[in-house]
Parts: structure tokens; sequence; C-alpha cells
């Protein structure tokens, strides 16, 4: 058995599998692996196309400067696919932002270049408002966001004032369209960021919207959800002044001898097996959801009569006893008991589901295996 030390801080812990997945997870990115890598090669193919205008230009110090760019970006490419993200992250942020100083230093400020410092500065920033951030990223996310904010002004100041060393000048015609076409990319980025923000968080938003209102094993609705519904139900029913909303909660006989005999995960697949079932009449307007445990909450379709009702709950009791499915070497058979109950006027949701509760008994001690309504 292995001997954790949890009062040795200064050990080493060997890094596992969980640990990393569990980084991933919380690293706080808005980006998948895949649109990193499509980052990366995007920019360095701009690298490239740079590499071809400072030597045409004659800015031989550029055309040094960006081949290390060019390096930079086969490396982080590398990285992304070695799952080392973040730092990959980090590389290509400093790599614009000292590549943009140093184009104001030798071409000066009329190219634009500066313009990158906005785009940079809402890829270092937007994380900051992601969960699973802790104090000391927070920490460095907003002390290079000062420090970019710092270099734009600057940079901008000393160009105004003649005072950067610009030894290579484009022509005001070359200089004009680089200007606009850094605006135009720059501001790209700044958009392109924003939309993977705005779309990364509706992507969670929904997925835990799915959590929170579905059951995780059967994936139909859990209870919480079909409270709401039930409530809602139930107020329109008060408004409206109808009777029409009917419910019936439907149980697994015997379901613990199912886990005690076969074990568990034949108990889940039986689960599974019931919800299969109930999807059967989702078409035709049955709402249904896990209430707890091996109990169901089904809510009738809005044109149908109790009788019609009671019709549709013995059918699916029927399907569920003919049904048989294997886990493991063994053929499973189970049957389920149901009570149902009508809406009456001046009830609420506790009262229905109370009434369906008593049927539910009354099917549970008369033999189960029937639906009683």
């Amino acid at each position: 058995m292995p001997h954790y030390n949890y009062g040795m801080k200064n050990e080493r812990r060997q890094p596992n599998m969980r640990d990393r997945t569990h980084k991933q997870t919380m690293r706080g990115d808005y980006l998948s692996d895949k649109q990193y890598v499509v980052v990366a090669i995007a920019l360095l193919m701009t690298h490239i196309l740079l590499e071809l205008f400072y030597l045409w230009l004659g800015c031989i110090p550029m055309a040094l400067i960006n081949i290390a760019s060019i390096l930079i970006y086969v490396v982080s490419i590398i990285v992304i696919v070695s799952n080392k993200v973040l730092v990959s992250i980090w590389i290509m942020v400093f790599e614009v932002y000292l590549h943009v100083v140093c184009c104001c230093i030798f071409l000066g400020i009329m190219c634009g270049y500066q313009l990158w410092l906005f785009g940079t500065l809402s890829c270092v920033f937007l994380p900051f408002f992601l969960p699973g951030l802790n104090g000391f990223q927070k920490k460095q996310i907003g002390i290079f966001s000062v420090v970019i904010i710092g270099t734009f002004m600057i940079l901008t100041t000393l160009g105004r004032q003649n005072l950067l060393p610009t030894n290579y000048n484009a022509s005001p015609e070359v200089a004009n369209v680089l200007y606009y076409v850094n605006a135009f990319l720059s501001f790209s980025g700044i958009m392109f960021y924003a939309a993977a923000y705005n779309s990364r968080m509706s992507e969670k938003n929904m997925e835990l919207q799915m959590a929170a209102e579905h059951d995780f094993l059967t994936g139909i609705y859990n209870r919480q959800r079909m409270q709401k519904i039930l409530d809602a139900e139930i107020l329109r029913a008060q408004e409206l002044d109808e009777n029409h909303l009917m419910v019936a909660i439907a149980d697994i006989d015997f379901f613990k001898k199912i886990n005690d005999t076969y074990g568990h995960v034949t108990g889940d697949e039986a689960l599974k097996e019931l919800t299969k079932v109930f999807s059967r009449y989702f078409d035709e307007g049955l709402l249904y959801g896990r209430w707890g445990g091996e109990e169901f909450l089904l809510i009738a379709p809005e044109n149908v009569t109790y009788a019609e009702f009671g019709s549709m709950l013995e059918d699916i009791r029927k399907q569920v006893e003919d049904n048989e499915f294997m886990s493991g070497n063994e053929m499973i058979r189970f049957t389920i008991s149901i009570g149902a109950a009508e809406y009456k006027k001046g009830m609420t949701s506790e009262q229905l589901m109370n009434t369906a509760d008593d049927k539910l008994y009354i099917a549970k001690e008369t033999g189960r295996n029937k639906v009683v309504y």
C-alpha cells in the first residue's frame, strides 16, 4: 500500500495523469489546443511574409530578429503538440510584445506596429475573468496588462517626439499602407479573441446547464429540472383554470434485489433500459425525468384524457415487463409499478405528487407490476 507523507512540503511529488488532467481543465483558457495551433501557424506565416518585407526594405536588424521569431513559433507549435499549451501561450505573447517594440524602434511608429499591442492586450487580459485562475495568475495578467499599456504610451510619445533611434524609414506611401494593414490585423485579432471568448463561455454555460438539469447516469432530466417543469405546469393550470395536468411516479420493483444479486452496474443498466422505454413516448408529448434512485416522474402529454394517460402508462408497464437485456452473462428482466394522479383545482405540486405517491404505494402493496390511477 503506498504511503503519502503530506508533511514533507519540500519533497517534490511526482505528477500523475489525474493531476495533469485537472490542471488542463482549470487552466482558464478559452481556445482549444487545435485553435492554438492554428493561431501559432497563422503567426508563423505572418512572420515569414514579414521576413520578405524586412529584406526588401533593407532592415537587416529586423530581418535577423524576425528569424528568431519564426523559430519561436516553430517551437510554440511543438510545445502545444507536447501538451504544454500555457507555456506556448506566454511564449507567443512575449514574442509579439518584443517584436512590436523592436519594430517601433527600427521602423518608427508611422507603420502602425504599435497597434498590435491592442491585440496583445486583449489576448492577455480576457482570461482574467475566466474561472480557475488563482490569485498569482491574475496578478501576472494584471502586471503584464499594465506593462503593455505603458509600453504603447511610451512608444507613441517617443515616436511623436522623434526620440526613437529609427534608421530604416519606409516611404510615406509604404508606411501608410502598413499602418492600415497593421490596424486591420490588430483589431481583427481583438474580434477573433472576443468571439472565441464568447463562444467558449456560451459552451461552458450550456455544459453547466446540462449538468445542472440532467441526470448523469441516464441523460434525462433530473429532479431539479422536473420540479421546475411541474411548478410551471401547476401555475399554468391555475391561471387557465384547467384540470388537464396529470403526473405519474414509476418505480422499479425489487430494485435493491437487482443490485444485491447482480451488482450496481446491472442496476444502472436497468435504469437506462427503463429510460429507453420512456423515450419511445417522447414524440407523443410525454415528459419524464429521474426523480431519485429508482423512481421516475412522468408528466402526461397535453392533449390526452386521464383514461388515455392510464392506457399509456399500462403500455409502458407492459413494454418494461416484456423487455430484457444482457448484463455480463445474465439475461435480466424486471418490472415496474406506477402510481398516477390528476391535478385538481387548488392543488400544489407537493399535494399532486403525494397523491401519485399514494397510488404508487397501493400498486406496491397489491402485488407490484401494475398501474394504479
